[in-house]
């Protein structure tokens, strides 16, 4: 069973400067049968979000609580979700207030997309490996990958 979560929320921030709400966009997709632990799909999830600018600096996100009843997971899950996010420099908390996103200047999303990039593609290349595809046969399907993303022939 797959649950796909859209949370809007609205952005007020008053003239000297408190929040008294904020506007965001998060979409949480999760897959109870993939095999992958839901807290590490919300935390992936999130990371996209951030790495990719549509979470801006110092957005509010969802509450445990608000997050794990639209999901109907335990909130310890969210909370487990939102640590590895603050242990990995994504979010911060406001005690009584809530979590935010972290403000990344681009050259560390940059290498934060990098590193996440890198993890993906051992795996591409292990999968290539397993089933005995050639190197070069490898390289002509990722430049392919490659121009039909990006377009063109370099």
């Amino acid at each position: 069973m797959q649950l796909t979560v859209r949370t809007i929320c609205i952005s007020i921030i008053n003239t000297d400067g408190a929040v008294q709400g904020v506007t965001c966009l998060i979409w949480v997709k999760v897959d109870f049968h993939s095999g992958e632990p839901v807290y590490q799909q919300i935390a992936q999830s999130m990371k996209g979000d951030i790495i990719s600018g549509k979470l801006s600096r110092d957005e509010l996100i969802p509450s445990i609580r608000e997050l794990a009843r639209d999901l109907k997971i335990n909130p310890n899950t969210v909370a487990r979700a939102y640590r590895e996010l603050e242990n990995e420099g994504y979010i911060y908390s406001r005690p009584g207030v809530g979590y935010f996103i972290k403000d990344s200047d681009k050259k560390t999303m940059e290498e934060k997309a990098l590193e996440i990039l890198a993890k993906e593609m051992a795996g591409i290349v292990d999968i290539a490996r397993n089933y005995q595809v050639s190197r070069q046969k490898f390289t002509e399907l990722v430049m392919q990958s490659i121009n039909s993303a990006y377009g063109g022939d370099e």
